[in-house]
């Protein structure tokens, strides 16, 4: 191919397009940091608004707490925002009065508060130099009595107050064994010497026993009844804390023993 032959158009090198200048790094960086910025200032400023400002209060599982109660409680916290608002406080506030054992909150966006309670069980009353209280399940105190709030016929237990767990433990062995002489029980009463005397509408005298054996004793006395009655025993106090044997205390047969 002769030397003066032009270069085919492929061959010829293209002249280089101009590149562009391309922003510093931290620029760039820096940009969008402040986008971020601004999107989570504005968002704040969204949650943070009045649109999330505390106004309603749901109150619900409780039967002997009033409800008005609990609203005089939650109501310091009316206003707050909703988002940012804690409500370990207000739920140990809430659980602090007496019937309740337990406060559950929750938030009901954007502007509402869920209460649910759960209140104690009054298995008993306790009388103590003329006055009732409501025992709970673990033997505690719960409240003064008020016939006006509960019509429940409870079984009344008397003594020392430290005695009370014991007793409401024995209440509770008898009613899991025997619900039907539980249904004649009246009064569980602690004994100084150990102990407690009951008071039933079946045998209608003082029946002593011990927690430990409690049910069974019980069982056999009433399956012993039918026997008793038939030899005209009488008693004063029927003593079942002892091991092996049934004791009838009284005017007549006294020392009777089974």
């Amino acid at each position: 191919m002769a030397s003066h032959e032009r270069e085919a158009p492929f061959l010829r090198a293209r002249a280089a397009a101009p590149r562009k200048a391309r922003r510093p790094r931290t620029l760039r960086l820096a940009a969008a940091g402040i986008l971020v910025l601004a999107a989570a200032f504005g968002v704040w400023k969204f949650l943070a608004g009045p649109r999330f400002a505390l106004r309603r209060f749901d109150v619900s599982g409780n039967t002997r707490t009033r409800t008005e109660d609990i609203l005089g409680i939650a109501s310091a916290w009316r206003g707050s925002n909703l988002v940012a608002l804690d409500l370990a406080p207000i739920a140990s506030r809430v659980a602090a009065q007496p019937w309740i054992e337990r406060a559950t909150l929750s938030k009901r966006f954007p502007d509402g508060l869920a209460i649910r309670v759960t209140e104690r069980k009054a298995v008993a009353l306790f009388r103590e130099e003329g006055h009732f209280w409501w025992v709970g399940a673990e033997g505690n105190l719960i409240a003064p009595y008020d016939p006006r709030r509960d019509r429940t016929e409870y079984v009344i237990l008397t003594g020392e107050r430290r005695s009370l767990s014991e007793a409401v433990g024995l209440l509770e062995d008898l009613r899991a064994a025997l619900p039907e002489y539980v249904a004649s029980l009246s009064e569980i009463a602690s004994l100084p010497d150990g102990g407690f005397g009951m008071m039933d509408a079946i045998f209608r005298k003082p029946v002593r026993v011990l927690r430990t054996d409690a049910p069974g004793k019980i069982r056999a006395l009433l399956d012993a009844r039918g026997f008793v009655e038939s030899r005209g025993w009488e008693a004063r106090v029927i003593d079942l804390r002892f091991a092996d044997r049934l004791i009838l205390v009284g005017a007549y047969g006294a020392g009777n023993r089974l």
